[in-house]
């Protein structure tokens, strides 16, 4: 990570000044803690570091081949300057070709609003085991956590958004909380799963205002088009 983002505008990484194979020791840098943005940041702080934690989130994959596994707000800090500092890589997901392709074409189905394809896909790639029946049209709801905040240029990331999508997916008596019950999530993609929904956690925690429409499709084409 500290020699991907040397340099770096956006997103600062302490140097290693001295590691072991238990421990390490970095750089002290000191900034703002992302913590007191969420409860006193004015609402520009708050957008601002909205878009850069979600940069570096779907930036350090393909960049880095490397996942920041630990996305709460004790990570991350703001400096003078209006970079993201990211601390603590105790959690780190190996993801040597970037975010898997899979989940992305995923998310492509749900936006594209192909029911069909999307549970020919989800069976092909283990998300649901044979003789599992799902509705397509419930699938394409459940992923509105993903999907929704791409449709438009600009998604404003609130608390009550994310309680809404709590509550759709936690009701016993809903379809979401159903077909929740029948997915299988592959090994290979759960903590890639838990991280992203931690970052979309802890941007709704800043009630940011975020274009993530444009940075998924720098740094994660295959949500958009078929590559």
């Amino acid at each position: 990570f500290a020699a991907v983002f040397d340099g770096d505008p956006l997103i600062a990484v302490p140097r290693v000044v001295a590691s072991a194979p238990r421990a390490m020791v970095s750089e002290w840098i000191s900034g703002r803690k992302l913590s007191e943005v969420i409860a006193a940041g004015t609402a520009d702080e708050r957008h601002h570091a909205g878009g850069l934690l979600a940069e570096f989130h779907y930036c350090a994959p393909a960049r880095a081949g490397l996942l920041h596994a630990d996305p709460h707000p004790g990570n991350f800090q703001l400096l003078p300057d209006g970079r993201l500092l990211v601390l603590d890589y105790g959690a780190v997901a190996r993801v040597p070709a970037g975010l898997p392709r899979p989940l992305s074409v995923m998310t492509r189905l749900a936006l594209e609003d192909r029911p069909d394809d999307l549970i020919a896909h989800l069976r092909n790639e283990g998300f649901l085991l044979p003789g599992t029946t799902v509705s397509g049209a419930d699938l394409v709801a459940y992923l509105a956590p993903f999907a929704e905040p791409l449709r438009t240029e600009s998604f404003h990331f609130t608390r009550r958004w994310l309680q809404s999508q709590a509550e759709r997916v936690g009701d016993l008596r809903s379809s979401g909380f159903d077909v929740g019950r029948r997915l299988n999530l592959p090994p290979q993609y759960l903590l890639v799963h838990r991280v992203s929904m931690g970052t979309l956690a802890v941007l709704c925690q800043l009630d940011a205002r975020v274009a993530l429409r444009d940075i998924v499709s720098r740094w994660n084409p295959a949500t958009f088009v078929d590559v």
